[in-house]
């Protein structure tokens, strides 16, 4: 299994996607129908699915992989909590923040019963439900979780991009709560340990647009666009025009209009809804806003 991870870094890294698509699925078709390994790169796929915004085919994928754990006996195994985690943040990301709350306790509780409440994907799963009480807005539980994940990732000598995504989520939290020089200090370290790796890592890019959120916040607006731009760059590197992408270009997009650049703020705009249309449809509420401020921009051009 060495050398696939190895080659799918060296994809990753590349930012060619139908090639990192292609190999997993060609590497799948090699391997036993009912088998822990299939069960194994099946969660791999799932995960690029969810990375890409095919959330239908994430959920399927990751649905499959459970499905074989379940039948050969693993239901019960760190190994069937670590897709459980995984699909219960598909479903965070996708917006349901109850479902996935459910799901990830239910994954928690059975790395607990495992005996590896000391593991990376226990770490993960408190840092997901701290993400998925953000999304409620309730954010003592949030601070509660994400705090509890760092304190374990620094005890147990976590590798640095563990640390930061820890280090990310805590402020990202802060940030919501109005503690801006707590963000700050957070996010900093945080950007210390990307700018320190030898190689792009997959999550810089969200700690690139928390750090641009908090300039934004203290008025720093060119930082604050800088950071963005950063930030759409690695995310179209790794996962090609996902939802996170939409996202970071409507956040630019506002940093824009404060800076009074509106023709710069309308083409921004414009590319997110088309993208966040492309994923979410055209009726869900976060598209439906941001057409709504789309057409108010233009209608302030044209006055």
């Amino acid at each position: 299994m060495n050398e696939f991870y190895d080659k799918l870094d060296e994809l990753y890294a590349a930012g060619d996607l139908g090639a990192v698509e292609a190999f997993m699925r060609s590497t799948i078709d090699d391997t036993d129908e009912n088998s822990a390994i299939r069960a194994g790169l099946y969660n791999e796929l799932a995960g690029f699915y969810r990375g890409v915004s095919r959330f239908a085919e994430s959920e399927s994928v990751f649905k499959q992989s459970l499905g074989i754990f379940e039948s050969i006996g693993m239901g019960a195994t760190p190994e069937f909590a670590t897709v459980l985690l995984n699909l219960a943040g598909l479903y965070r990301i996708m917006g349901d923040a109850d479902k996935a709350i459910e799901l990830f306790i239910d994954a928690k509780k059975k790395l607990e019963d495992a005996e590896a409440s000391e593991s990376y994907a226990y770490i993960s799963v408190l840092n997901n439900l701290a993400l998925a009480y953000q999304a409620r807005l309730e954010l003592v539980p949030a601070l509660e979780y994400a705090g509890r994940a760092l304190e374990l990732m620094r005890a147990g000598g976590g590798g640095g991009h563990e640390i930061a995504s820890s280090l990310n989520n805590l402020a990202s939290i802060r940030f919501q709560l109005g503690e801006l020089d707590a963000a700050d200090t957070l996010i900093s370290e945080a950007l210390q340990i990307y700018d320190g790796m030898d190689e792009p890592d997959v999550h810089h890019a969200a700690a690139l647009a928390t750090k641009a959120a908090i300039m934004c916040r203290l008025g720093d607006y060119k930082g604050a666009l800088q950071g963005f731009q950063q930030a759409l760059g690695l995310t179209r590197r790794f996962f090609g025009e996902n939802i996170e992408y939409a996202i970071c270009r409507r956040n630019t997009s506002e940093v824009f209009e404060l800076l009074g650049d509106v023709p710069s703020a309308i083409e921004e705009l414009s590319d997110a809804v088309r993208i966040m249309e492309q994923i979410r449809g055209s009726d869900h509420p976060s598209v439906t806003d941001a057409k709504a401020k789309l057409a108010k921009l233009r209608d302030g051009a044209r006055a």
